[in-house]
Parts: structure tokens; sequence; C-alpha cells
């Protein structure tokens, strides 16, 4: 039981920010003055794509979805921390970015684990719930 609802849980925040990485990547394209933060909306592009991509391999159980689940987290672990820096400035604290990446690098983790978990679990014959 446990599994679904982490897979459930998964598949939502993937397609989620999947659907709002892309639609913002799109709009915000060449709004950034900095290539801080142009990095921040190819980062959240990536995530976007990434995300759309890894929650349709998580529906279906594929393995190579773990993959992508990797470049997803490494994405959403790099924006946040990016983000707060480029747009904040130097009144930023390195602190508040550092805390936001990792913040967002423990729940990437647990989408890839559940990406992994729940694909192999399928290819191998195992219980899935």
């Amino acid at each position: 039981m446990g599994r679904k609802v982490a897979w459930i849980l998964s598949l939502a925040l993937l397609l989620f920010t999947g659907v709002v990485g892309v639609h913002n990547g799109i709009t915000e394209w060449g709004d950034g003055l900095t290539i801080l933060q142009q990095s921040v909306t190819v980062g959240v592009f990536a995530y976007g794509v990434f995300g759309l991509v890894s929650g349709y391999g998580l529906f279906r159980r594929q393995r190579w979805s773990v993959g992508t689940a990797i470049a997803w987290g490494v994405a959403v672990t790099y924006v946040p921390g990016a983000a707060i820096i480029a747009y904040e400035g130097k009144e930023s604290l390195v602190v508040s970015a550092i805390a936001a990446s990792v913040a967002s690098a423990l729940i990437a983790l647990s989408v890839v684990w559940t990406a992994r978990t729940m694909s192999h679990a399928q290819k191998d014959g195992s219980p899935v719930a």
C-alpha cells in the first residue's frame, strides 16, 4: 500500500512540475538578464520536459524512467538555489539557496526511489503494492 501511495504522489508531482515547467520555460524564455537567470529558465524548462517524460515512464513502469527521474531531480535541485542567488542578488543568503536546493533534492530522491522501486518490481514479477 505504501509503495502505491508513493507511486501516485510521485506521478502527481512529476506531471505537475512537468506542465508548469514547460509552460514557464516557454513563457519566460529570454526574460533573464544575466547568464545565471537564463540558466534558471533553462533549468525550469528541463525539469518540465523531464517531469513529463518521467511521469509517462513511471505510469507505464518502465525502467528507463529512473534515468529521466534522475535528470528531473538534478534540474529540480539546481533551480531553487540558483534562482535565489540569480534574482535576489547580493542580499540573498547562501544558506537560503543551499536550504532550498537540499529540500528539493530530498523530494527528488524520493521520486527517484519510487521510480526505481516501481519499475523494477513490475519487471521482476514481484508484487507492486
